[in-house]
C-alpha cells in the first residue's frame, strides 16, 4: 500500500485524518498539491506553515465557506486535468475520524478518485482538543501508507460513500500505525 497507488493517477482527492495532517504535509511537500483548509485561525496558521512546503489552498469547511469552496474546487477540476487536492474529511471540528460528505461530493461531481493516505510517526507529541493532533518528534520513524483509489458514481448515497471512505482511512491508519 504505497505511492504506487497514485503513480498512474493524473488527478485525485487525497484524504487523511485531521490529526495526522502535519505528517502528510511534510511528506507531500513541493509536489503541486492544493489543500482545502478551514477559514478558522487554526486554518490561517496551517496555511502560513504549508505555503513554505509549496501548497496552494482553497478555504472553507462544513462550518464556514464550504459550499463556495466545493464550487471553486469543482471549477478547478474542470480546468485542470492534473489537479490534486488534499482534504481532511473529519475536520475542522470533528467528530474525530467521522467522515463528512465534502470529499465524496467532490469525487462524484468530478469523477476523480479518492485516495486514503496516512502518515504515522512512531514518536510524537500529542495535543488534544476535539481530536488528537500529532506533532512528530525530531528524527522519529515515519510510516506512509496510501490506500487503494476509491471510485464513486453519482447514485451512491452520502451514507454509503462516507462509510467507504471512513473504512478505507481506518484501514490505512491501522497499517501505518503498526511500526513493528
Amino acid at each position: 500500500m504505497g505511492e504506487n497507488n497514485i503513480k498512474d493517477l493524473d488527478s485525485f482527492i487525497l484524504v487523511s485524518w485531521h490529526g495526522k495532517v502535519l505528517g502528510l504535509m511534510e511528506h507531500m511537500r513541493h509536489k503541486g498539491y492544493f489543500a482545502l483548509v478551514s477559514q478558522s485561525r487554526d486554518g490561517d496558521l496551517i496555511t502560513k506553515i504549508a505555503k513554505n512546503f509549496g501548497y496552494n489552498f482553497f478555504r472553507g469547511s462544513s462550518n464556514k465557506g464550504g459550499k463556495e469552496a466545493i464550487k471553486n474546487i469543482d471549477y478547478f477540476f474542470k480546468k485542470n486535468s492534473n489537479a490534486k487536492i488534499i482534504i481532511t474529511p473529519d475536520g475542522p471540528t470533528g467528530p474525530e475520524h467521522k467522515v463528512k460528505p465534502g470529499a465524496l461530493i467532490l469525487s462524484q461531481n468530478s469523477n476523480r478518485p479518492i485516495v486514503p493516505m496516512i502518515v504515522d510517526v512512531k514518536s510524537s507529541w500529542k495535543f488534544e482538543n476535539w481530536h488528537t493532533f500529532y506533532l512528530s518528534k525530531p528524527f522519529s520513524k515515519m510510516r506512509v501508507v496510501f490506500g487503494e483509489p476509491l471510485y464513486f458514481n453519482k447514485d451512491e448515497s452520502i451514507e454509503t460513500g462516507t462509510q467507504k471512505i471512513e473504512d478505507a482511512l481506518n484501514k490505512v491508519d491501522r497499517i501505518a500505525s503498526d511500526h513493528e
